[in-house]
């Protein structure tokens, strides 16, 4: 999605993007990075005691990792402007392959700089099922104006 600028995005256009499998690594970076250390991430013995009976990727991770599976071309996201009616539907475990999948909800022009856009993403797993789903506001510039030209 936020490879094209503003201009040729239409409500209703939909897109599916490349997956990646949740390791060990993941998790234990982002709990180092973050600090969340909760035992259903990180400790396997507790997480086989839950309703689970095994470890958890954190609901974060699976978004970030998400949003890292959408191509951006520099320039043409102004700015991230928020997410609404984020929920985690699903739990994500380590060996899972989860991708994302993008639909254009609505765009607004704003005079002649860039325009919004909100985009209802579902982050699926390796079964089609969906993990994350949410709402992303996006500021998307139009041709010339965030491309240095």
């Amino acid at each position: 999605m936020f490879d094209k600028w503003f201009e040729e995005l239409a409500v209703g256009d939909t897109r599916s993007f490349a997956g990646v499998t949740v390791t060990e690594a993941h998790v234990v970076g982002f709990a180092g990075v973050t600090g969340d250390n909760y035992p259903l991430h990180m400790d396997a013995e507790y997480a086989t005691t839950t309703v689970f009976g095994q470890r958890v990727a954190h609901g974060l991770l699976v978004l970030s990792l998400g949003a890292g599976l959408v191509p951006m071309t520099p320039g043409i996201v102004a700015a991230l402007l928020g997410m609404e009616e984020v929920r985690f539907v699903a739990p994500v475990f380590i060996g899972d392959t989860v991708h994302p999948e993008m639909e254009v909800l609505e765009t607004t022009a704003r005079g002649d700089g860039p325009g919004r856009v909100r985009v209802a993403e579902r982050i699926l797993n390796q079964r089609g099922e969906p993990v994350v789903t949410a709402v992303i506001n996006v500021l998307v510039n139009r041709r010339g104006a965030g491309d240095g030209g």
